[in-house]
């Protein structure tokens, strides 16, 4: 059994109006240039990209302010320093930018990311590194960072290879047992989630239930159904039509899990020639049908837009662009990764102009609603 009133702190995640955010610089490569080394870009170097202050593009104030965005959905979190330390090479504070998120109402799915998943499948210690995010998380304390919405797990287990389903459980595991060796209160916990694809191994139309159904047999094995019961939120990744969407809201996912919480962690459309989505207008249509038939109701949450911009820095062909932004001519100014800081201490990084997308319209509207 499960249900939302039974979760900590998911209350303040409804109704969700999310978007991904992966704020990544025209720069940027599918193999990172040493000054980035991954793809976050939500922390203290990289201010000028989400902030306001000195300058910046501000993207969390206009998300929030021009969209009623709430939620951002990310992809990958640096292991931050020890409290009130400098960041060593390779660590990044994120506090800056979960103060913004929250000057702004905005919620944060914090990401323990498919790579520290396949470290773990290969045998790796991962505990120091989630140990210092959930100390980061609950301010080296035992109450939440008002930002903090909810921990993700990797992101399409069932896709993704490298790791399995058993890995997010067992890093579920782990993420408990450091929660309680910190003495985090239960009322202070955040739910926890681990999106599925909306691929259907089965043939059988019911997209992301055998995914979901293997992460909760997981669960069960490591003798976890008290975390799946108070803790577990579902998520899927659906680009399906907005018929299609309502359906498997109102009758598809219940009629297997009548009493489990769940939302779109990624919901969208790619551009395709071989598709009915053939255009930015085709694109714009598609996802406000998909917003205006997905509205919260009974366990369902909300939705995640797929995605804030089009990510041609990062990927190729049609997964480049299902964002609401694109980059424009150039870019407005440059920032600086702080000096000292390994790597890329001192190296800019290029606050690139971004042009609205017909998408960009669509959620407005849709979200005016929501």
């Amino acid at each position: 059994m499960n249900d939302l009133s039974k979760i900590a702190n998911a209350s303040a995640l409804v109704p969700l109006r999310g978007s991904a955010y992966v704020p990544a610089p025209a720069d940027d490569t599918p193999n990172p240039p040493p000054k980035y080394f991954d793809t976050d870009f939500t922390n203290s170097h990289f201010p000028l990209l989400w902030g306001k202050a000195d300058g910046g593009r501000g993207d969390v104030s206009n998300l929030a302010n021009e969209l009623k965005v709430n939620f951002l959905h990310l992809y990958d979190w640096s292991t931050p320093p020890a409290p009130d330390k400098q960041p060593g090479p390779y660590q990044r504070s994120h506090i800056s930018f979960l103060d913004e998120c929250a000057a702004n109402n905005i919620k944060v799915f914090v990401p323990i990311s498919n790579y520290f998943l396949s470290e773990l499948h290969k045998g790796n210690d991962v505990i120091p590194f989630i140990t210092a995010m959930v100390t980061e998380i609950y301010n080296a304390g035992t109450t939440p960072h008002k930002a903090a919405g909810m921990w993700g797990i990797g992101n399409e287990f069932d896709l993704a290879g490298g790791f399995t389903v058993i890995e997010v459980a067992k890093m579920i595991q782990i993420l408990i047992n450091i929660e309680k060796s910190l003495g985090i209160p239960a009322s202070a916990l955040l739910p926890i989630t681990s999106p599925v694809s909306f691929a259907d191994p089965t043939n059988k139309n019911i997209p992301g239930i055998k995914a979901i159904r293997k992460l909760q047999a997981a669960f069960i094995a490591l003798d976890l159904e008290d975390v799946w019961d108070t803790r577990f939120i579902a998520s899927t990744n659906p680009q399906n039509d907005g018929a299609y969407i309502k359906n498997y809201i109102d009758v598809t996912f219940p009629s297997y899990f009548p009493n489990l919480p769940f939302f779109f962690a990624e919901m969208g459309v790619p551009i395709k020639s071989d598709s009915a989505v053939k255009t930015e207008d085709d694109q714009a249509a598609w996802v406000l049908s998909q917003i205006e038939n997905s509205h919260p109701r009974n366990n369902f949450l909300g939705v995640c837009i797929f995605q804030f911009l089009d990510q041609t820095a990062l990927k190729k062909g049609s997964e480049a662009t299902f964002g609401m932004m694109k980059q424009g001519e150039g870019y407005t100014k440059a920032g600086t990764i702080t000096f000292g800081y390994t790597p890329g201490g001192g190296e800019p990084y290029f606050i690139d102009t971004l042009a609205k997308k017909p998408l960009y319209e669509s959620v407005k509207k849709g979200f005016s609603n929501f």
